[in-house]
């Protein structure tokens, strides 16, 4: 018999963590947070025999060491996506003491963790009491996952899914499921043709800089700082990149075979020059194009960067990613202001957005659905989910809700 519950992530973007019970064996795939202030947890833990982690953005890890601050339970990751948890974790626990918010797990309890992890090689099964677990790959970011359980029955878990091609990842390939666990992000909404976004911002940031001023393109430090480095490198600008993405970049280029290619990587870092430290912040008029975190410019140097050039209407600030509501970029994207250092201003910068997005798009998604062939097709992760059951009439959708357990027969 197979029962499914949500401790969170069923119908929201964000604080994934799903549990799977298959004939008494209970595994559990993450266990996220969402990132608002302060950030909203999930659930709390259950008593599970394994953790699964489709990889390391916040909102699908942001929770997972309150499962070691008592015994403890094994955890399953690419070593990918184990490399960049650390960071992301002990990062999330600096803000937590900053903002001034409870302390759900500290320091100890993160690398309590480690000492429980396993590393997990894509298409390699596991073994796990007469149930076989498979990792596969999820195009999201490097090392993400899908996790595909089987014994007399099967399912499988997308985690975060792109279905296309990057300049950085080839994207997730179908694998046929029974029961499909799969995120709903962009429900409804399709993204513009990825080389299509990649021709308009090299145009974009070639016009800036020929009439003088300055590009800020706000990102992530995971997947999307290395995205556009390789989008941009090869232009004949200053590229100067800051924040934690610089750690992460480290991490991509000593965990070899996560990438499209290693070498092509290597080459367009090449081109970039990371900046460390204060003195070197201070220094930036060289640079052409500055890539820095936070991608929601609710943090980290980008501020700072904003700050300096706010008022040059010649600059601009190019957003390339989802800014969740209430963040200092929702409210760029939305009102045209930012708050800095406590004052709300309103750039004479140019604000755009380029979609470069790593979630698969609406079209995308149901062509990923059904190539796996499900029987039962169970979206989670989005507020919009409805939007996709109409064209999936030939499927036995199911909306769950968290806390609620129900079972696939």
């Amino acid at each position: 018999m197979l029962k499914v519950k949500f401790l969170g992530g069923a119908e929201e973007v964000g604080r994934l963590g799903v549990i799977i019970n298959m004939d008494g064996k209970v595994f559990q795939v993450d266990y996220g947070v969402i990132p608002e202030k302060p950030p909203l947890f999930p659930l709390p833990p259950e008593k599970i025999d394994a953790l699964f982690v489709t990889h390391s953005h916040l909102d699908h890890i942001g929770a997972l060491p309150m499962y070691f601050q008592n015994d403890g339970v094994d955890i399953f990751a690419t070593e990918m996506t184990s490399n960049t948890a650390r960071p992301m974790l002990n990062d999330s626990i600096k803000i937590t003491s900053i903002e001034g918010y409870v302390e759900r797990f500290n320091r100890e309890d993160v690398e309590k963790m480690y000492t429980f992890m396993n590393h997990t090689k894509y298409n390699e099964k596991l073994d796990m009491d007469d149930i076989n677990v498979t990792p596969y790959s999820a195009g999201h970011i490097p090392g993400s996952t899908m996790w595909k359980f089987e014994n007399s029955d099967e399912i499988m878990v997308t985690g975060d899914l792109y279905t296309g091609d990057s300049k950085l990842l080839n994207g997730a390939k179908p694998k046929k499921a029974r029961n499909l666990v799969v995120e709903s992000t962009y429900a409804g909404k399709n993204h513009e043709d990825r080389e299509e976004v990649r021709r308009r911002l090299r145009e974009r940031v070639s016009e800036v800089v020929e009439h003088g001023g300055k590009v800020i393109l706000p990102s992530f430090a995971m997947g999307r700082m290395q995205e556009l480095i390789m989008s941009l490198s090869d232009l004949p600008y200053n590229i100067a990149t800051d924040g934690m993405g610089n750690l992460i970049t480290s991490i991509y280029l000593n965990t070899p075979g996560f990438l499209r290619s290693d070498k092509e990587f290597r080459k367009a870092l090449s081109s970039v020059k990371a900046i460390r430290g204060k003195r070197m912040r201070e220094n930036i008029d060289s640079a052409d194009v500055i890539i820095s975190t936070s991608g929601m410019l609710d943090g980290g140097p980008v501020l700072s960067y904003i700050e300096k050039y706010v008022h040059d209407s010649r600059s601009a600030i190019f957003m390339t990613g989802y800014q969740v509501e209430g963040t200092n970029g929702r409210n760029l994207m939305e009102k045209g202001t930012i708050n800095l250092s406590g004052v709300e201003v309103k750039p004479d910068m140019a604000i755009e957005f380029f979609d470069m997005s790593a979630h698969a798009g609406h079209d995308e998604l149901i062509s990923f659905i059904k190539s796996c062939q499900p029987e039962n097709v169970i979206l989670c992760h989005g507020d919009q989910r409805e939007a996709i059951v109409d064209d999936l009439d030939n499927f036995n959708v199911i909306l769950p809700f968290n806390g609620k357990e129900f079972t696939i027969q």
